[in-house]
């Protein structure tokens, strides 16, 4: 039997990915994007959030033996939260007990465009730019692209068509056509805007480049990525309507006014906010659910296509990679044999990334409002501590998401189990007993800024907080000690 031939609708990154997968098979793989070569094209900026990698996504880069390559050269590892309050007081969320559990923040056409590099390499994988899918035919899994530079259309033929074309996926749209499907898209009433940190600003130290700021304010949050070059992507959220929203900020005046009462000591590094913060569109945070994710043995959904959510677990991208490693795995058992492929992908990967879209939303309410609050840096500082102590026996919520490969769904039940155990050794009260211990360091750390009252910014302070920890969360060849956090 001649290699199978596949035809990729939509070249971001995990299609790309899933490109190269195939295409090492030995399949005959052609990789169909609407947009042009974004190698070679300037991007619109501003609408892209950027974006980090965690284990899921590193695994799938590493059976490609791309992960050295891909962290050297264009990411930035991620030690934790630098929790920012409206004073200038600065407290440090680690994400893990030591060096190696770090998230690594880079920029998705970077990271794009090094998949279409190595994609180009593969002999039996063709790009295709510029090839907008106007429609499918699902028993056959025949694609129709229309060029969007000469207007030729073109019809493609395949044995397995991959609908890998984003959250408004036309491949999805056409599939479930005439089918019983449920399907659901979820809006939060919240939208963001890119803003550029400097890294530097005159007169103060630059923010801490190895940690993922926050300013949780509610209704009104800011939190920001570190770039390769020193600078940071900053991303302002707002409600879509209301006092203070998008809606209703218009003049230079009323937009700077809620970047300094909200965000005052991000300020000073971000001279274009103002224009920035009017020039540029405002994007959505969407959560898409969909029951069938495949057409027999013709046609699937990866990717966004198929589970959209919002990117605040930092899984969106590191969950697509998942889907084409599983697929791989699933190559591996059973060979091409679509048939049993496809509804043990959707079995397998469905209920794990339903889950996702829920912690997804949960955490952005955490990292909105409540991450400001002493109890979850106890909470957080705890949970390290006892997985120190404890190691596999006590193993934190976020470090299971983001650090191992485990399922999303044994994941939340192990959590579970580890939190009744918790509950009845009394381990609340340690929390208690820490949280009120940061509340104090805070209050003292605010007290002592009353002196640079006068000033339009004062410099912000990061509070020592207790280390619970038997030996130290970063070894002494780190760059820097998570306590000691370079803030404005």
């Amino acid at each position: 039997m001649a290699n199978p031939k596949i035809t990729i609708v939509g070249g971001g990154l995990g299609g790309s990915l899933l490109a190269i997968y195939l295409a090492r098979r030995g399949f005959q793989v052609h990789l169909f994007e609407r947009r042009g070569d974004l190698r070679q094209e300037p991007v619109e900026p501003g609408r892209s959030i950027k974006l980090t990698l965690a284990e899921r996504g590193l695994a799938a880069l590493r059976e490609l033996g791309l992960e050295e390559e891909v962290k050297a050269q264009l990411c930035v590892p991620l030690r934790g939260r630098a929790v920012h309050s409206r004073s200038g007081v600065v407290i440090y969320q680690p994400y893990g007990k030591n060096e190696h559990e770090v998230i690594h923040s880079f920029s998705r056409n970077d990271l794009n465009g090094f998949l279409l590099d190595a994609a180009s390499k593969e002999p039996t994988l063709q790009l295709h730019f510029d090839h907008q899918c106007i429609d499918i035919d699902k028993e056959t899994g025949t694609a129709l692209f229309r060029n969007s530079r000469t207007g030729k259309e073109i019809r493609a033929e395949a044995d397995l068509l991959i609908g890998s074309d984003g959250a408004f996926s036309r491949v999805r749209q056409v599939m479930q056509r005439r089918e019983r499907t449920d399907y659901r898209q979820d809006f939060l009433p919240w939208g963001y805007k890119e803003l550029t940190i400097r890294a530097h600003a005159l007169g103060l130290p630059p923010l801490d480049h190895h940690a993922l700021h926050l300013w949780p304010c509610g209704d009104q949050f800011f939190f920001a990525l570190p770039n390769v070059d020193g600078s940071l992507c900053g991303i302002c959220v707002l409600p879509f309507s209301g006092e203070e929203s998008w809606e209703t900020l218009r003049t230079d005046a009323e937009i700077l006014a809620l970047l300094r009462s909200r965000f005052a000591d991000a300020l000073p590094y971000m001279p274009d906010a103002v224009q920035e913060f009017k020039s540029r569109p405002v994007s959505e945070f969407i959560t898409i659910r969909t029951s069938r994710w495949y057409y027999k043995d013709k046609v699937v959904l990866v990717g966004d296509a198929a589970h959209s959510v919002v990117p605040f677990y930092g899984q969106g991208m590191n969950a697509a990679f998942e889907d084409a490693t599983t697929l791989n795995r699933l190559l591996d058992e059973h060979g091409c044999d679509w048939q049993a492929i496809l509804p043990k992908y959707q079995n397998l990967r469905k209920p794990n990334t339903d889950l996702l879209a829920e912690l997804s939303i949960e955490n952005f309410h955490e990292l909105r409002d409540t991450v400001r609050q002493p109890i979850v840096t106890a909470r957080k500082r705890t949970s390290i501590f006892l997985n120190r102590l404890f190691r596999q026996y006590s193993v934190p919520l976020y470090t299971m998401i983001s650090h191992s490969s485990l399922p999303y769904s044994e994941c939340v039940e192990r959590h579970k189990r580890q939190e009744r155990i918790a509950r009845w050794l009394g381990l609340d009260l340690v929390v208690l007993l820490v949280s009120l211990w940061v509340r104090l360091r805070v209050l003292r750390a605010k007290k002592s800024q009353k002196t640079a009252s006068g000033q339009a910014v004062a410099p912000a302070v990061a509070v020592p907080l207790p280390t619970l920890d038997p030996k130290p969360a970063f070894t002494e060849t780190a760059e820097k000690p998570p306590e000691a956090v370079n803030t404005v």
